[in-house]
């Protein structure tokens, strides 16, 4: 882009004959559609093959308000452009008041390898930005031989050019010292203000005092008023030896940078130490009082190796603006987070100041190698950026990058090297375990084969071969492949380990066929299922015998499990649940890896050819029905990788279409064969069941009780939708009034009175939910009661069937309902103990989205389940006395309501078959004042204290699934320890 010298209007085109060129007169810079004058004189091209491009021009507004805030994008690179240039042509030319002086702007920014998008922003005061200029940058995909070294040069000389500083101490830098006085001013020749001096030893910053009073100044810098406050001072306790000490300096863009260095050194007495007059002076100065209230919890210490950090913490402002959102800058990158999580502690500490309850945020860093500045910065509603928390941070620069935003395969390969990593430590820990076992349980793997791809089929082999656990053997049995590349494989590895057996049918028999001919080689305790494109960890039966040595009385053991592409890289684990008997009629979810013990499987006859394609979870079904939950046991570690191809079921399910029909014919028959009187339907995604069970023949009275304050408008929508949506007749409804004080409440109660099943019952004083619960279930004459909140409404007409056919199986205590916000997004799926420190709701997902593994769609047991819309007995109600009225006023109380009959062997179902929309907490509002945080933070603690070894472990859940923000997301680490980590001997050397 050429350079630009701007001529007044009155000179434009004077004196030059039409047709000549005359190159002072050129057409004055136009302002764009937002309003912005933009004009860069540098660069001359945008293709450079710099490592560094200079911007260099000057902007202008044409409303007369000075531009406050330039910024350049390139990339995920942000680079704040300071606008701190005199341009007298350009306000002499366009008029403008001396305001607009320091409108010029000269920065450089970093070029990208290759093509890259540049934006450059502007913006005025209480405005957001505006794009001035979009274009393409193309960057060298090499710097050029000492360019760094050239611009360190360039940026002292421009250092020693425009800005001026002097010591007054140390009279000598040489002097050996324990504390180094340093002290002197430090000026701007271009008048603006310095916001910070700090030295630097190392890792190590020592922030200064500035802006002392430098009256001497005024007679050598007349011009600059700002020359008067120019004063620093700063204590430095030295460290051992000689060290480098570099001073350093920060401009209007907030970056530090260097403009001298001096090398000192520690010694052991004190040689110069300021009079007492000027000691305040060199107190390590506190950071300017920050209008934020905040605090930030980095979870990595010292150098990290992660492209990204986590930062979570909260912020509010003490005054002026609030906060509206949080980002992280780190060098020139820039990170938005989430902002707006709820903080009953916050809240409560700071007296329910305004912004503290909706404080909470969560940022993913991206961190550029090397060390930088750590900025955190909050957003007002002007869209102003100010920094609250600032802290040094070094990447190392060699280390394995982490994961990247949003890349959950990448994310998942970062999880896998933290913790699922084994030492040569680690091994030998093993290897003592082993030893030291009262008995070692011989494992019979079972491994099918049918025209076998060699790659694969070795990999499988050689995962059994690598077992840390020696007590095994390999069960090979071919389907009269025609192929005979993999058995020549077999027989190899055979050849080479005694443990390994083969057998080859003469005719093609199936799956089934094939997999009870291994079954007839395995001469172990317990079989595993392997399948000849899989593998299995290294860990996989050892862990399996630990389990073992710890319970003998097992039946069956299953694990967690994740899929491995073409290119041996690992993705889409499934972190299983503890049992879950409802979940695992819905979803074959127990799947790999599987151990049975072998007597168990010969007992019900092996495998079945009728089910080819399910035949696994065919096998499973039958075995279950023959064992007692407390005899199966899971291990929550990933100890099986399916080979996820497009032609298997790993990749694609609809790849065979027939294991699904086959698995719907395998529930039925369990279910048929214990004499259970329900039907199983093909239901979510096509690849799961739903299991339909009948309504008594006599459907039981439900007792529907509402608590309820005004919000009128909404409970009439609820009896409404009882009244008129739903197709089960036999129930009554029973609201419980609580200190209504609207008029419309009143006349909505004077006409639902006049329907004969429809009874409303006074209770007035402080609100008490456990109170009123228990309250309505007094007046109830139902032997089902129904919990509803006044807030709620009926989606489907089924709804209240579902629940009651749920909740009248013997074995079931209680059944709870899937609910929506009105937008369509989850609001209940059921409760994970744990989450948020004590317990929250499974949510977030829209209803077309399968979210974790569908498990939010599909029935199964949870210790809990929300009373927003909550179906008990009576004879579990009474038997557990209700809702604790004294200890769960409010919170928490549906929880411990559904722990304790949990406790006494009954079981918590959650059916998303019932759905309802519920307008969450409309009706008694947040909990935003201080009374009720206390409140609140009394009956967590209660709750802690009652069920806190529960709450740890939630047996629905998994201890490799986070217990943060967000529901099953990977737990950075995990809360399983595997044996080896356990044992004293993972201290001694091997």
């Amino acid at each position: 882009m050429n350079q630009v010298s701007l001529v007044p209007p009155a000179r434009m085109g004077a004196g030059v004959e039409p047709g000549m060129a005359n190159e002072n007169a050129v057409r004055h810079p136009a302002p764009d559609s937002n309003g912005f004058i933009f004009w860069l004189d540098e660069p001359q091209s945008w293709r450079t093959a710099s490592r560094w491009l200079r911007l260099a021009g000057w902007c202008l507004h044409v409303s007369g308000a000075p531009v406050t805030s330039l910024r350049a994008k390139i990339g995920d690179q942000e680079f704040i452009i300071p606008l701190e240039i005199s341009r007298p042509d350009v306000i002499d030319y366009f008029g403008r008041s001396p305001e607009n002086d320091r409108c010029g702007f000269s920065i450089e920014v970093q070029t990208p390898r290759g093509r890259q998008q540049l934006t450059v922003e502007a913006q005025i005061a209480e405005s957001p930005w505006r794009v001035v200029l979009a274009t393409t940058v193309q960057g060298p995909l090499l710097g050029r031989p000492g360019e760094r070294r050239r611009r360190q040069e360039r940026d002292r000389a421009a250092t020693i050019q425009r800005y001026r500083w002097w010591y007054d101490r140390p009279a000598d830098w040489h002097a050996s010292t324990r504390i180094l006085y340093v002290s002197g001013w430090f000026i701007d020749t271009m008048g603006l203000p310095i916001h910070g001096i700090r030295g630097r030893i190392g890792r190590q910053f020592f922030p200064a005092n500035i802006n002392l009073p430098r009256e001497d100044l005024l007679v050598a810098y007349p011009d600059l008023p700002l020359a008067r406050r120019s004063g620093f001072a700063v204590a430095i306790p030295l460290p051992s030896g000689t060290s480098k000490l570099v001073l350093q300096y920060q401009g209007m863009d907030r970056v530090w940078r260097d403009f001298d260095f001096h090398r000192v050194r520690r010694g052991d007495h004190q040689t110069e130490i300021p009079p007492p007059s000027q000691l305040p002076f060199f107190t390590v100065a506190s950071a300017p009082e920050s209008r934020f209230f905040s605090w930030v919890h980095i979870p990595d210490k010292g150098e990290i190796r992660e492209r990204r950090l986590r930062l979570a913490g909260w912020c509010f402002a003490s005054e002026g603006p609030a906060v509206e959102a949080v980002r992280a800058r780190a060098g020139h990158r820039i990170s938005c987070g989430e902002f707006g999580i709820v903080r009953r502690d916050v809240a409560f500490v700071h007296n329910n100041r305004a912004g503290a309850l909706h404080s909470g945020f969560l940022i993913h860093a991206s961190i550029p190698r090397g060390r930088h500045q750590l900025v955190l910065e909050a957003r007002n509603a002007s869209g102003r950026w100010e920094p609250f928390f600032e802290t040094t941070i070094r990447r190392s620069i060699f280390g394995r990058g982490g994961p990247s935003l949003g890349n959950e395969a990448e994310i998942y390969a970062h999880w896998i090297s933290r913790y699922e990593r084994i030492t040569r430590r680690d091994k030998h820990v093993i290897k003592q375990q082993i030893n030291a076992m009262s008995r070692r349980p011989r494992f019979s793997i079972l491994l099918p084969s049918y025209e076998s791809d060699p790659r694969w089929l070795k990999r499988a082999l050689l995962s059994v071969r690598q077992q840390f656990y020696p007590d095994w053997e390999l069960c090979v049995a071919d389907d009269a492949s025609t192929k005979s590349a993999g058995w020549k494989i077999v027989e190899r590895y055979a050849r080479a380990d005694g443990r390994i057996k083969m057998l080859r049918r003469e005719a093609r028999g199936g799956i089934a066929a094939t997999s009870n001919d291994a079954l007839s080689l395995a001469t172990g305790e317990f079989v595993a299922l392997l399948d000849h494109d899989d593998t299995i960890a290294p860990e996989a039966l050892f862990l399996a015998a630990v389990e073992l040595e710890c319970n003998p009385e097992l039946q069956l053991i299953y694990t967690d499990e994740d899929k491995i592409d073409e290119h041996e890289q690992r993705h889409s684990p499934y972190f299983k649940p503890e049992w879950n008997p409802d979940l695992f009629l819905a979803q074959n979810y127990v799947s790999h890896l599987t151990l049975l013990r072998t007597d168990l499987v010969r007992r019900v006859a092996g495998f079945r050819s009728a089910f080819d394609g399910s035949q696994d979870y065919d096998l499973l079904l039958r075995c279950v029905a023959q064992i007692e939950p407390q005899q199966i046991a899971r291990i929550a570690r990933v100890l099986y990788h399916w080979r996820a191809l497009p032609q298997s079921t790993a990749a694609s399910t609809s790849a065979k279409n027939y294991a699904h029909t086959a698995a719907v014919r395998a529930v039925q028959e369990y279910l048929d064969t214990r004499k259970v009187k329900a039907k199983v339907e093909p239901r979510e995604f096509e690849i799961y069941q739903r299991v339909r069970y009948p309504l008594p023949a006599t459907h039981p009275l439900v007792s529907i009780i509402i608590p309820s304050r005004d919000q009128s408008a909404l409970l009439e929508k609820c009896v409404d939708s009882i009244l008129h949506k739903n197709d089960y007749a036999n129930f009554e409804i029973i609201i419980l009034e609580n200190n209504s004080v609207e008029e419309q409440t009143h006349e909505l109660y004077r006409r639902l009175r006049r329907d004969p099943q429809i009874q409303i019952v006074e209770s007035a004083g402080e609100f008490n939910f456990s109170h009123l619960i228990n309250l309505g279930a007094s007046r109830a004459r139902g032997s089902i009661f129904l919990l509803l909140n006044n807030d709620v409404e009926i989606m489907n007409a089924d709804c209240l069937s579902e629940l009651v056919s749920q909740v009248s199986r013997p074995e079931i205590g209680i059944a709870g309902a899937r609910l929506w916000y009105p937008n369509g997004t989850l609001q209940h799926g059921g409760v994970i103990l744990g989450v948020g420190g004590v317990a929250s709701h499974i949510d977030g997902i829209r209803r077309h989205e399968p979210g974790y593994f569908a498990r939010q769609h599909l029935a199964q047991d949870f210790c809990a389940v929300t009373a927003a819309c909550l179906m008990v007995r009576r004879e579990v109600f009474e038997k557990l006395g209700g809702f604790d009225e004294a200890h769960l006023p409010i919170t928490f109380n549906d929880v411990d309501f559904c722990l304790r009959a949990r406790e006494l062997g009954w079981r918590i179902i959650y059916s998303p078959y019932a759905e309802l929309i519920h307008h969450e907490s409309i009706s008694r509002g947040i909990e935003n004042t201080t009374e009720k945080q206390r409140r609140f933070f009394k009956e967590s603690a209660f709750l802690l204290s009652r069920w806190g070894a529960l709450i740890e472990n939630d047996p629905a859940y998994n201890p490799n699934l986070s217990l943060g923000e967000k529901r099953f997301e990977l737990a950075f680490p995990p809360r399983f320890t595997p044996p080896w980590k356990k044992s004293k001997l993972a201290q001694a050397p091997p």
